[in-house]
């Protein structure tokens, strides 16, 4: 086996995943040049046409009927018959995914989705791989299918997941609080001052960001046409990432809008950007909230799905980071709260949101790779 080679397998259910894999990729190739590292797609295993089924199927479940994405995700965390289905999926899967890793032969397998880290503990169960497997989980709370006793080190969000994953098996010593892996500018400082003029903005009014539209999953337009009936001074930043669609009507919104609104496509100063924005509008995916309380943004949690994000969002309410708001009515009401003249929560929930965010995740899990699987 080749020594300081890490192979990070993840999967584009989201850009989260992927994003985690590259923030603790960047880290080590900064810290130990001569690390390898290689990002792949579980996907890259299946045929392209059955790929693209399922990532079309599950956006569409989640924007049609997210009821049912919520009975899908409890169901397998009960369930002895997800068990045995996700025995199934690994015997299928697992042979191209083997070929692969034994052809890079690296020194530790890095999963950051739930069903890498079930392909290679399946495999390593059996017998096929022998390979150190560590899993990075990248929400703030644990699903039962991210479960294998195969793995050698989970390195999860916050404190509390420790207590969920020892009484499912996992010991003490095998778990990590390292918060979820950002990028390495979110350690940074930015310059505010520098972006908002970029973006033709009054440093003076309160910024609010949009993100987390790009799947269609957050409703901008008619966020944002709803925010215009407030007399209160703001301005907006929309993201729309790859959605040429989303992209061209928040365009048309921008031109005659009550409000200044910028809107962006895709970015790759994401941390520069955020960083001029005094609340954040958005879903809880695990990535963007942890990008969020690195540099200290707090969320307005739009219509959470239940499932996962459900569950994140219980814990940012919990720690005091976060709003919610499942109406464009009460997003206008928590909105107008917030901007209020003297109001002092805003303030608080950015302190909050600094005290619990970790924006060197990326830097720490390196680390513990460098230190438990390097030659």
């Amino acid at each position: 086996m080749a020594s300081n080679k890490v192979l990070f397998i993840s999967a584009p259910i989201g850009s989260g995943h992927i994003r985690a894999a590259q923030a603790v990729s960047h880290m080590l190739k900064m810290t130990h040049p001569t690390c390898q590292s290689e990002i792949c797609n579980v996907f890259d295993f299946l045929n392209p046409v059955i790929g693209q089924t399922i990532l079309k199927t599950y956006l569409k479940i989640l924007n049609i009927f997210p009821q049912a994405y919520g009975s899908m995700y409890n169901w397998g965390n009960q369930s002895h018959l997800a068990l045995f289905g996700r025995e199934l999926i690994s015997k299928f899967l697992a042979g191209q995914m083997v070929d692969y890793i034994n052809k890079f032969q690296p020194s530790v397998i890095v999963c950051t989705h739930a069903t890498p880290a079930g392909l290679v503990a399946w495999s390593k169960k059996k017998g096929l791989l022998a390979v150190p497997a560590v899993a990075v989980i990248t929400d703030f709370v644990a699903h039962r299918l991210w479960i294998y006793p195969e793995l050698d080190r989970y390195f999860v969000a916050h404190e509390g997941m420790i207590e969920y994953l020892s009484k499912q098996g996992i010991a003490r010593q095998f778990l990590s609080v390292t918060g979820i892996p950002v990028n390495y500018d979110f350690s940074q400082p930015g310059d505010r001052m520098a972006i908002l003029k970029w973006l033709k903005l009054d440093g003076n009014k309160k910024t609010i960001l949009l993100m987390g539209g790009g799947g269609g999953l957050l409703p901008m337009e008619e966020i944002l046409q709803a925010c215009m009936a407030s007399d209160r001074p703001m301005q907006f930043i929309a993201i729309a990432g790859n959605n040429s669609k989303l992209y061209q009507s928040l365009s048309r919104l921008a031109l005659t809008a009550r409000h200044p609104v910028r809107v962006l496509g895709f970015i790759d100063n994401i941390r520069e950007v955020m960083g001029v924005a005094d609340l954040l509008i958005s879903k809880p995916g695990g990535m963007s909230s942890s990008e969020a309380l690195a540099i200290g943004v707090p969320l307005i949690i739009y219509r959470p799905i239940p499932g996962q994000e459900e569950a994140n969002t219980r814990y940012l309410l919990e720690k005091r980071a976060a709003l919610r708001a499942d109406s464009l009515n009460e997003l206008m009401t928590v909105l107008g709260n917030l901007l209020a003249e003297g109001c002092k929560e805003l303030r608080d929930l950015r302190y909050q949101a600094t005290s619990i965010g970790r924006p060197n995740a990326a830097k720490n899990i390196a680390e513990s790779l460098v230190n438990n699987y390097f030659f």
